[in-house]
């Protein structure tokens, strides 16, 4: 009951930037109309409902810091709202009966350059700052947008065939669509099965590397107070803790294999890996610091403490 309060106050509090997609395509498919009065009033219709939801979308961005690095990624999502609106039609067109094949042909090249653009657009525009608290948001918008990319391209082989098929041969045409359906089924399932075993084998790394400089904490407040008691050098401390910090770092290690791992393909050149590098880089410096106890601070430990949140909604140990 709470939460959908909570949503019926945000969307009352923030529907009116949806004018911003809706006049951005009503712009756009100014250009469909030929005669030029009309054409006119739609995109300076389209314009004018843009403006309008611009204060709310500003409103909707400063309430959250979080929010403020999306910008890219909603530029790239308006892109790909703009190359599938051919496509789009088509489908509309299909549905009324009167799409021709020049119409399927037409919605190829959209479709194929979505799917072979859209996951590099992505990983271009994923935000750079709070990294480690992006990671949830992440991991959802690759999943969700490699699944559009792969439906792109099964649409555009769609799409190639009804311009070959149509009209010739339905019987291969509905045949072929079927196959198309399956595949679409299947790659969408292992793409998200996929992000499920990461997210659990990810969650296991860092609960178990927290385990470890738990223990390692443990010892050494152990060898600490002995020391005090026997009047032992402190000097022989970090000898005694080897054994523990050596856990912590094959724990770490084994979590930077998960960390570094493409949440949505096995090819790293197509893929988004959970962290880029340079935050990879940046906790390692954490958690070494913590380890070698070169530094008292909990960032790290913070740091390992969102990376399980993030990765406990999707936790499936039989993916």
């Amino acid at each position: 009951m709470i939460l959908q309060q909570q949503v019926r106050q945000r969307v009352r509090a923030y529907w009116p930037a949806l004018l911003i997609p809706l006049g951005f395509m009503l712009a756009v498919a100014s250009n469909n109309v030929y005669p030029a009065t009309r054409s006119a009033i739609l995109f300076l219709g389209g314009a004018f409902l843009m403006s309008c939801g611009l204060p709310t979308a500003r409103r909707f961005v400063n309430a959250e810091p979080l929010r403020g690095g999306l910008l890219r990624v909603v530029t790239v999502v308006m892109f790909l709202a703009l190359f599938s609106l051919g496509p789009v039609i088509t489908v509309v067109k299909a549905f009324q009966g009167t799409a021709l094949p020049s119409d399927y042909a037409g919605a190829v090249t959209p479709l194929v350059l979505v799917s072979l653009f859209l996951p590099l657009a992505v990983r271009w525009a994923e935000p750079k700052d709070f990294p480690v608290r992006r990671l949830a948001g992440r991991i959802r918008r690759t999943a969700i947008l490699r699944t559009i990319s792969n439906g792109a391209g099964l649409c555009a082989a769609a799409a190639f065939l009804a311009a070959r098929l149509i009209g010739s041969a339905k019987p291969p045409l509905i045949s072929a669509v079927l196959t198309l359906l399956i595949a679409m089924a299947v790659v969408t399932h292992k793409t998200f099965g996929r992000t499920r075993k990461l997210c659990t084998e990810t969650h296991v790394a860092a609960q178990t590397l927290l385990r470890d400089l738990a223990r390692l904490d443990e010892k050494r407040r152990e060898v600490t107070g002995r020391s005090a008691k026997q009047w032992l050098p402190l000097r022989r401390a970090p000898e005694s803790t080897a054994l523990e910090q050596r856990a912590a770092r094959d724990s770490w290690d084994a979590l930077k294999l998960n960390l570094r791992t493409t949440i949505d393909t096995g090819y790293r050149l197509f893929g988004t890996p959970l962290l880029a590098d340079s935050a990879i880089d940046e906790l390692e410096k954490k958690v070494l610091r913590d380890i070698d106890g070169a530094a008292a601070t909990q960032r790290a430990r913070e740091d390992l403490e969102t990376v399980l949140q993030a990765c406990a909604a999707r936790i499936d140990v039989l993916a």
